[in-house]
């Protein structure tokens, strides 16, 4: 029997809204250079006692707040961020960096967008640090001990019923060495995901000039792209 609550198996929490149908969505890519992520650090060490959080938990946070408030969530909307997190080092034993199967879990936190619009941004990192930091060995075996006692697995598929309005996943590739697969025409000019299906998925990605400056690429609403890049951009 699992050990923990796995918010990150339940539904995702629909949009209160009288037309909760499928909107048009689209793809757009930013970029994020190294003066704006550091002066995005710099917003979250004003006041975080000498404690460093990761740029993950750093840019997801910012990311969750920007995406709620640009698609204009009432105060009492749940909204729910997923994140993808490998488990090859939080198993014990822990299995080789080279291990290529499938360990990539699912985490998952829920809060109301009347919170994320009214905490601090050190709040929502937080929020996002203490969420991430209890996978380890124990949580991520309860979690393989939870899908067992499902009986329909086809509940636990993702889709565009999870990560749409008013939630979203941010994936990050930021360590990945993509830009250092050279298969004999050279190192690539530009590499991604050739296309996001659904609507709520982020990814953050490096750049080909590896100068630690980002890309974010994102499928969102049409009409809550241009206040999400507006909103983006302000630290």
């Amino acid at each position: 029997m699992p050990k923990f609550h796995h918010l990150e198996y339940e539904p995702s929490p629909p949009l209160k809204a009288v037309e909760s149908d499928l909107k048009p969505s689209t793809v757009s890519t930013f970029k994020l250079t190294v003066d704006q992520l550091n002066a995005l650090k710099a917003k979250a060490a004003a006041n975080s006692s000498g404690t460093k959080y990761s740029s993950y938990n750093i840019l997801a946070a910012h990311i969750w707040r920007c995406v709620s408030k640009a698609m204009g969530l009432s105060d009492d909307q749940p909204t729910k961020m997923y994140f993808p997190v490998d488990g090859r080092s939080k198993l014990n034993p822990p299995l080789p960096p080279g291990y290529f199967g499938n360990v990539i879990f699912i985490h998952a936190l829920i809060t109301q967008a009347g919170d994320l619009n009214t905490e601090s941004f050190l709040d929502t990192i937080k929020r996002i640090h203490e969420g991430l930091k209890q996978i380890n060995d124990e949580y991520l075996r309860s979690a393989l001990d939870y899908i067992e006692t499902v009986s329909d697995s086809s509940t636990l598929v993702r889709g565009s019923h999870t990560f749409r309005c008013p939630n979203l996943i941010v994936n990050t590739w930021m360590r990945l060495p993509i830009y250092e697969a050279d298969f004999g025409w050279g190192r690539p000019i530009h590499t991604g995901p050739a296309d996001i299906v659904h609507e709520g998925i982020v990814y953050l990605l490096p750049t080909p000039i590896n100068d630690g400056s980002l890309l974010l690429v994102a499928r969102l609403e049409i009409s809550h792209m241009s206040c999400f890049e507006k909103l983006l951009y302000e630290f």
